[in-house]
C-alpha cells in the first residue's frame, strides 16, 4: 500500500516525466538505425573509392536510367535493367528477415538490408568479381560499377524491401519470380544466372 501511494505521489509531482515514454526509446532506436544505415553508405563510398571507381560514368554524360547494351555505359548510369535485380532482392531480404527476425522492427531490418546492399556492392566491384561477370557474363559488358550506379542499386534494394512490407508474402515472392524472367528475357541475365557463373567459374580455379 505504501509503494502504491509512493508511486502516486511521484506521478503526481510530475516524477514521471524522467520515465522514458515508448515513443522516446521507439526515437532513440530508430535514430541509431538511421546511422548505423548512413555508416554503411559511407563505408560503400570510401571502399569503392579506394577500388578506383568513380563516381560517373566516363563517357561524359548522366542519365537516370541505362536501358540499352552500350559498353561504355553499362553498370555506370544511376539505374539499368540490373536495377530490377537489386528491387527483387530487397524483397526477398524483407521476406527472409520476417520470418527468421519477426520481432524485430522495420527499422532494424531495414538497416540490415543496408547493410547487406553494400557488403554486395563492394564484393561484385572486386577484380575477380568484375573478371567473372565481364569475360564470361551477360552480353552487357562489366568493367565495375560507377560509385552513383552502385548507390542506385542499392536504394532499389531499400525501395524493393519497403514494397515488399506493404505486400503479403505470395505476391512479394511472384513478384521476385516475374523480375528476375523480365530481367532475363531483356538482357541475357539474373540472379540465378550469375550465381551459375560464380559458381562454375570458382570450380574451374
Amino acid at each position: 500500500m505504501n509503494g502504491t501511494n509512493a508511486v502516486e505521489r511521484i506521478w503526481m509531482s510530475g516524477g514521471a516525466e524522467n520515465i522514458p515514454t515508448t515513443r522516446a526509446i521507439s526515437n532513440h532506436s530508430n535514430a541509431r538505425w538511421v546511422m548505423l544505415s548512413c555508416i554503411a553508405i559511407a563505408v560503400q563510398i570510401s571502399a569503392l573509392s579506394l577500388l578506383g571507381r568513380h563516381w560517373f560514368c566516363g563517357c561524359g554524360t548522366i542519365e537516370f536510367w541505362q536501358g540499352t547494351l552500350d559498353p561504355m555505359q553499362n553498370s555506370q548510369q544511376l539505374t539499368d535493367p540490373y536495377s530490377f535485380l537489386h528491387f527483387a532482392f530487397g524483397c526477398g531480404l524483407f521476406v527472409w528477415l520476417k520470418m527468421i527476425r519477426p520481432q524485430w522492427p522495420l527499422m532494424r531490418r531495414a538497416t540490415y538490408a543496408i547493410i547487406s546492399s553494400m557488403i554486395w556492392e563492394v564484393m561484385e566491384n572486386l577484380p575477380f568479381i568484375i573478371q567473372i561477370f565481364g569475360a564470361e557474363g551477360s552480353g552487357m559488358d562489366y568493367y565495375g560499377d560507377s560509385i552513383a550506379n552502385s548507390l542506385g542499386d542499392t536504394a532499389a534494394v531499400l525501395v524493393g524491401f519497403l514494397a515488399a512490407s506493404r505486400m503479403p508474402t505470395p505476391v512479394t515472392v511472384s513478384a521476385i519470380v516475374a523480375l528476375e524472367i523480365v530481367t532475363f528475357i531483356m538482357i541475357g541475365d539474373s540472379v540465378i544466372a550469375g550465381l551459375l557463373r560464380i559458381t562454375t567459374s570458382t570450380s574451374m580455379i
